[in-house]
């Protein structure tokens, strides 16, 4: 009983982390690349963005704790060996968040006057006087996002690292030795070397790519301000949008594309192999959401070329949905893959029972997050009328 739930909740879990996941992973260094771009679509999207970083890396962060925990209390023994030999690595998540938390929120309050920066005038002094604040407000913002997307990509490393290293049982004891100091391990070990760290984290940066374009659509179509003074503004951006997400969406299935290239040539344990007739489930999940992500490709462009009046909001919610169902197939597909690796521990993991003097408390703590977190969504649609958001 408590595996099945326990399973039904980490994929839960992975999707509601992953949404607001992939909105900062990627999205923060797409609103600097925005920024260095400095025109008024991409400074609007730019500053709309780092205003809702705050609140969705939060969101985030919080749901990210709920497939971490039925993590540890399923597969307790892979999971605890392998965060113990990169102990200070997984300590060091810590410290990192903290810096990143606050750089986003300095980057989000200087992001908020960011206007394009005009060519000089040497008639018009007020005007280069703007340029000049608003130039370094865009410098300070940069350098604030820089920080904190560095912060955020590399406690996506770390994780990454230390998933990878909990199912590879065999290098525990290599590692061990390598590492450990007269049989204590001193926690420097960690799995970097291993090449399926690194497509793992390029799988999750281009799925966060395409996230970041799907709710670009969806913010601009479901929480831009609505004013008659700036409809044609309003308009322009929305296209804008609509360009830059396919953009990126192209980009994300190009990385695919050379993911499954790469594993196919070197056979890398847990993506692609050589012949298709060899993929285990753990591997078929790389095909699913390459599948998903050229599906959603089309649908942004079928957008691009339909997007008028209220069909605009239907295909963006149909790109949503077809989103959040990429996401969920990716989560079933992870966690089946996740199963078969750790084969032996699930065996022993499906002889728990429920706790419920502790599934209760978290059920009931679950709940009321999840309304506090609709609370703090309701705000990025109230502040729609507020034009920095």
């Amino acid at each position: 009983m408590l595996f099945i739930v326990a399973q039904f909740f980490k994929v839960l879990g992975f999707v509601l982390h992953s949404i607001p996941m992939g909105i900062w992973f990627a999205g923060l260094p797409l609103a600097i690349f925005c920024l260095l771009w400095n025109n008024k679509n991409s400074n609007r999207f730019a500053r709309r963005l780092f205003a809702q970083l705050p609140i969705m890396l939060a969101i985030g962060i919080n749901f990210g704790i709920v497939p971490l925990l039925f993590t540890q209390t399923l597969f307790y023994k892979p999971f605890y060996t392998a965060t113990i030999l990169m102990a200070w690595y997984w300590f060091a998540v810590i410290p990192i968040l903290i810096v990143g938390y606050y750089s986003v929120y300095l980057a989000s309050f200087s992001a908020a006057s960011i206007e394009p920066i005009q060519p000089n005038d040497p008639k018009n002094k007020k005007e280069n006087n703007r340029n000049k604040k608003s130039g370094t407000t865009n410098v300070r913002t940069i350098l604030f996002g820089v920080i904190a997307s560095a912060c955020l990509i590399s406690i996506g490393a770390l994780i990454v690292n230390g998933q990878t290293l909990m199912i590879r049982d065999d290098l525990w004891t290599p590692i061990m030795e390598r590492a450990g100091f007269y049989g204590a391990a001193t926690g420097l070990a960690n799995n970097m070397n291993d090449p399926s760290v690194w497509i793992r984290l390029s799988t999750v940066f281009a799925i966060s790519l395409i996230t970041t374009g799907v709710w670009s659509v969806f913010d601009s179509y479901f929480l831009l301000r609505k004013n008659n003074d700036n409809d044609n503004d309003n308009t322009k951006y929305k296209q804008w949008t609509l360009s830059f997400a396919f953009a990126i969406t192209v980009i994300a299935a190009i990385i695919f594309v050379a993911i499954g290239c790469i594993t196919a040539k070197y056979n890398v344990n847990g993506f692609a192999s050589a012949k298709l007739t060899e993929l285990s489930i753990t591997e078929l999940s790389f095909f699913v959401v390459s599948a998903v992500a050229l599906t959603i490709v089309g649908a942004v462009l079928l957008a691009m070329k339909l997007c008028v009046g209220l069909q605009g909001k239907i295909l963006t919610a149909l790109i949503v949905i077809a989103q959040i169902t990429a996401l969920a197939g990716f989560g079933i597909t992870r966690q089946l893959g996740q199963n078969a690796q750790l084969q032996q521990y699930v065996i022993s993991a499906q002889t728990l029972s429920i706790a419920w003097e502790a599934f209760i408390p978290f059920l009931i703590f679950f709940v009321l997050g999840a309304i506090v977190v609709g609370w703090m969504l309701r705000q990025l649609v109230v502040a729609r009328n507020i034009e920095s958001t």
